[in-house]
């Protein structure tokens, strides 16, 4: 890292799009990539388990997909999921082996025939969500929040709250001096 504000710039990054990864409750996280992230986030000391993938979309801005492998793993590895992503054109892969997946959701991105959106899956999106949001090409949803939800709005409402807490959580952390990435995690998210 270059100077302190570097990192401050990454940690409030990475609380604003990132806090529900961060803290375990989400498997994955997308957002547009910041200048200089790619160079930032190299120098940058790990992050526990949060891994990061640049998605790039030809003629758009690069997105950013941080993930949490463990969590992910879990959300990719049901039978409904692997049968949906299969139908999908995504490799059936041993449980545990997301990497395959990921490879090709990136490859995905590269092609530019539409934005992909079953990357929803990946993000921890109730899958009724986004089977719902690809059927009806994003209208006549029942909620709008973090995503658009088309199955059981009652628990969406609670998650969008649950997530928008983990964001103030980390947000007050680090404008009151604390630090994501200068800490360990375990140190820097605790409390």
């Amino acid at each position: 890292m270059n100077t302190a504000g570097d990192c401050v710039s990454l940690d409030m990054t990475l609380a604003r799009h990132c806090a529900p990864v961060l803290l375990g409750k989400k498997p994955a996280a997308l957002f547009p990539m910041p200048r200089g992230w790619d160079e930032t986030l190299a120098k940058a000391p790990p992050l526990g388990n949060m891994r990061f993938l640049s998605l790039q979309r030809p003629g758009q801005h690069a997105l950013v997909f941080s993930y949490h492998p463990r969590l992910l793993s879990r959300t990719l590895d049901t039978a409904g999921m692997r049968e949906t992503l299969g139908a999908l054109g995504y490799p059936m892969v041993e449980r545990g082996n997301t990497g395959p997946c990921l490879a090709f959701l990136e490859q995905r991105f590269r092609e530019g025939a539409g934005f992909p959106h079953e990357v929803g899956f990946f993000l921890g999106y109730p899958p009724e969500d986004v089977l719902g949001f690809i059927r009806h090409q994003g209208s006549h949803c029942k909620l709008c929040g973090m995503w658009k939800v088309y199955g059981d709005a009652a628990r969406a409402a609670v998650l969008f709250a649950e997530y928008a807490e983990c964001r103030e959580r980390l947000l007050r952390h680090v404008q009151n001096g604390g630090a994501i990435v200068r800490e360990k995690p375990s140190t820097a998210l605790a409390g």
